[in-house]
């Protein structure tokens, strides 16, 4: 995987992330900051693809959950929004 430092950004700007790929067949640049990697570009054909998995995991994950019968139905917003608030302020 390709890796640039966060000096090599500050000085020549998004085109340092450009060159990095053309000069590549990666889809994806990681960046340093102080010697770690802490920042991932990715191109937007890489990104796409990855919301794609992402969403599709999401819409597996909730079939799983309707086969095994984890959900509720809400028959009242105002209950639910309640308990939300209540969730939401206990950290549960």
């Amino acid at each position: 995987m390709l890796v640039i430092t966060a000096n090599d950004l500050k000085r020549s700007g998004v085109s340092s992330i450009e060159r990095a790929m053309t000069d590549s067949d990666e889809h994806q640049v990681l960046i340093d900051v102080r010697g770690k990697t802490k920042y991932i570009v990715l191109d937007i054909e890489e990104f796409n693809h990855y919301r794609e998995y992402q969403l599709e995991k999401a819409i597996h994950e909730a079939e799983e959950c309707l086969v095994s019968g984890q959900y509720r139905v809400i028959d009242d917003i105002d209950d639910f929004a309640e308990q939300l608030r209540q969730e939401i302020e206990h950290g549960a």
